[in-house]
């Protein structure tokens, strides 16, 4: 070998090693590089369906009430898999793509906590499985987002941690962390439950509504905060009361939520009456006052979709009349939230999808689906 062919190769060989080098770089910087979802994210069979608050829902919330009805009490690892699988099958054929599912509903978990007792509502004793795991699993199998439901302040029925002490705010912090840290959820949500009623005898009922408003308001953030740092693009929401007025007076600042950043992503406020309600002798429409009262309020186009009560289809009332003299109640609806330009709708609950109370207006909702398709 000449001197030229040495300085060659030597080089050549240079220029390999720097290049391997470079590469081996590369690929541990890769390898720390954080992952862009949680931990969880990267269970197996998971399919994550996020990004900024989704248009044109069309969920439902599965509650506590729910479980029997849905084959998911009680069960065991098989038979909540497949009964899960049919449920949710079932619900996406009925056009739902969000889930609302209950997983704290009253100081208890269907998931294995560090902080709650199992809940007896899905079980009677302990189950050797993670019934969470399986409900996303099977919810994202039929591309339909999962958002956790807690019920924050809950102790017992009738009776809530009391929001103005800070244990009350952590224990939820270590809820929804505990949420966050373990399964690849879409969103953390929160239904209408804050202070309760401020009639005489109720519980904190003396907390004045705008101390009430603070304390919510500076949970909510912290929440919210949480949900983000984990990853902006997971969801965090509320579903306060329809009564605009009696949501306020539990504690909801509408008005903060709705117009300012940092606390929340969407709102689903219960409008559950029909617009044939009597009230002082006279029938009033209620449904349509209150979307327009809704709308009104959220003037910065916070996205809203509309809870609707499909649980009051065919029920009879002396005061709301329209649920037992139509059938097409929850259709109507619809297509009214949809020209003032809500976002979606939620039907509380999914139970009453299947049940034979509520099966001519279940089957008006059905076609109505279908066509539009």
């Amino acid at each position: 070998m000449n001197r030229k062919e040495f300085i060659q190769k030597s080089i050549t060989i240079i220029f390999l090693a720097f290049l391997l080098i470079g590469c081996m770089i590369w690929e541990i910087a890769v390898q720390k590089e954080p992952a862009p979802q949680t931990a969880a994210s990267t269970k197996a069979n998971a399919k994550t369906v996020t990004g900024s608050a989704i248009s044109g829902i069309q969920g439902t919330w599965i509650s506590f009430g729910d479980y029997k009805s849905a084959g998911l009490y009680n069960r065991s690892q098989s038979t909540f898999s497949a009964n899960a699988d049919k449920y949710f099958k079932k619900l996406k054929a009925d056009g739902i793509n969000t889930i609302y599912f209950h997983v704290v509903p009253c100081n208890d978990a269907i998931y294995p906590s560090k902080y709650l007792k199992w809940s007896s509502y899905m079980f009677q004793s302990a189950p050797n499985y993670d019934p969470l795991e399986i409900l996303i699993t099977k919810a994202h199998k039929y591309d339909m987002s999962f958002h956790a439901w807690i019920n924050p302040y809950r102790k017992k029925m009738g009776v809530i941690y009391d929001p103005g002490k800070t244990s009350s705010t952590n224990r939820i912090i270590k809820i929804t962390k505990e949420l966050l840290n373990n399964y690849p959820i879409d969103g953390i949500h929160f239904d209408d439950y804050f202070y309760p009623s401020r009639a005489k005898g109720a519980q904190l009922y003396k907390v004045s509504v705008a101390k009430r408003k603070k304390v919510i308001n500076a949970m909510v953030k912290k929440v919210y905060k949480t949900v983000k740092s984990y990853n902006k693009n997971l969801l965090f929401g509320i579903s306060p009361a329809g009564n605009i007025e009696y949501a306020e007076s539990l504690g909801c600042d509408l008005k903060t939520w709705l117009s300012k950043d940092g606390y929340i992503d969407y709102i689903i406020p219960q409008i559950y009456w029909s617009d044939q309600y009597r009230l002082g002798g006279k029938t009033v429409t209620m449904y349509t006052d209150r979307l327009n009262a809704w709308n009104e309020l959220n003037d910065d186009q916070k996205p809203m979709y509309i809870g609707l009560a499909m649980y009051r289809a065919g029920s009879k009332s002396s005061s709301d009349l329209g649920w037992s003299k139509k059938n097409n109640n929850i259709v109507t609806q619809i297509r009214q939230l949809k020209r003032e330009g809500c976002e979606g709708f939620v039907l509380f609950s999914s139970t009453y999808l299947y049940k034979s109370s509520t099966s001519k207006e279940a089957a008006k909702y059905r076609s109505y689906i279908r066509s539009q398709k």
